[in-house]
């Protein structure tokens, strides 16, 4: 439900009883969560100083005039020109906004004074101020800039390199899903939810790559009976992978109502990437909380799991990162460690049974 409002380039969505508020350009939520009728949400956006300057502030940025050489004066660079800049998912544009905006009260900061130094204290005064993961936002923004910037001679190197991180892993997240957990999110998700855990769990694709996926990629194979042929959005990598039989026997059970395979209950689609997960993480949490499957269980997961699958099936880690659409073997590696380590323990306790058996 879209709602028309006086201040120019929002678009005001109600969902699950909610008010969402979001900029119609950048995609930046500018308010959430918001309980209560829409007259009281109007009265809010009037009255309310933290929308206000969120709604601005891009508005701000772009008339702006930057002092040569500055911190802002390369952020605008990298927002407006930067080729690199443009071929970055949505969901990642967004978020780098988000951590350029923070850091407006250091645009003037000339470039060639900026240590690494500087940006440890930038980091750590971020993350006491908002928390560990925006600052590592923050930083991993500023890195990726700095990189471009060092290519076109406006830097001389990139302080942001390197840095250690401010939020600790949990080790627990993006975890591989147990069968009993994949069973009861799938037998118990409404279907347009069902839809997108099928492809990440036997497809193994990310999220932005699910978003966009169309009918058109959906092939039939020779050998597979259906397979996918696609480019991910990630890394922009030509993808060939078959279609599970479980998959293809669900993708057969749809009714097409749009040239891309996942929509919403209403058969529109999700506006970003972020909605999609949004609403997929909302149901797994209700899920959890109600006993049915653990913690640690996300979209991203499924992606582990599926490459988890193929390890135990004798793909080795080369295969999988080909199979996962990545470049690099070592995050076949990555997502099957845990893989290699149970091997290394089902060997241990073979041979101690050999061992006890040959006594």
């Amino acid at each position: 439900m879209v709602v028309k409002v006086k201040l120019a380039g929002l678009n005001i969505v109600c969902a699950r009883g909610k008010w969402y508020v979001y900029d119609r350009e950048t995609k930046q939520k500018l308010l959430g969560g918001f309980e209560g009728s829409r007259t009281d949400l109007m009265k809010k956006l009037d009255r309310d100083p933290a929308f206000m300057a969120a709604y601005n502030a891009p508005r701000l940025r772009a008339g702006r005039k930057y002092v040569p050489g500055s911190l802002g004066e390369l952020i605008f660079w990298f927002e407006t020109e930067c080729p690199k800049y443009k071929t970055l998912a949505e969901a990642t544009q967004k978020s780098y906004s988000r951590a350029f905006a923070y850091l407006k009260k250091a645009y003037d900061a000339p470039l060639e004074d900026i240590t690494q130094a500087d940006i440890y204290d930038l980091r750590d005064e971020c993350a006491s101020a908002k928390w560990p993961r925006f600052a590592d936002l923050m930083v991993s923004a500023l890195s990726s800039m700095f990189s471009q910037a060092v290519k076109r001679r406006k830097m001389t190197h990139n302080p942001a390199m390197g840095l250690d991180k401010a939020n600790k892993t949990n080790k627990n997240a993006n975890r591989e899903w147990t069968a009993q957990e994949v069973e009861t999110a799938l037998s118990e998700a409404p279907k347009h939810i069902a839809t997108v855990l099928y492809l990440a769990r036997y497809a193994g694709f990310r999220g932005q790559t699910i978003h966009k996926l169309g009918w058109r990629e959906y092939q039939v194979d020779p050998s597979f009976g259906m397979c996918f042929r696609t480019v991910t959005k990630k890394n922009g990598e030509i993808l060939w992978v078959p279609a599970a039989i479980e998959l293809q026997n669900w993708l057969g059970s749809l009714d097409i109502t749009s040239l891309r395979i996942v929509t919403r209950s209403d058969g529109t689609l999700w506006p970003t990437e972020v909605h999609m997960q949004t609403d997929v993480s909302h149901f797994l949490r209700d899920l959890e909380r109600a006993g049915k499957i653990g913690s640690g269980t996300t979209l991203h997961g499924l992606r582990v799991t599926y490459a988890a699958d193929l390890r135990r099936r004798g793909a080795d880690t080369g295969q999988v990162a080909a199979a996962l659409g990545d470049k690099s073997e070592r995050m076949g590696v990555h997502y099957t460690r845990h893989v290699e380590n149970e091997a290394k323990v089902t060997q241990a306790f073979n041979r101690k049974r050999l061992s006890q058996e040959e006594q």
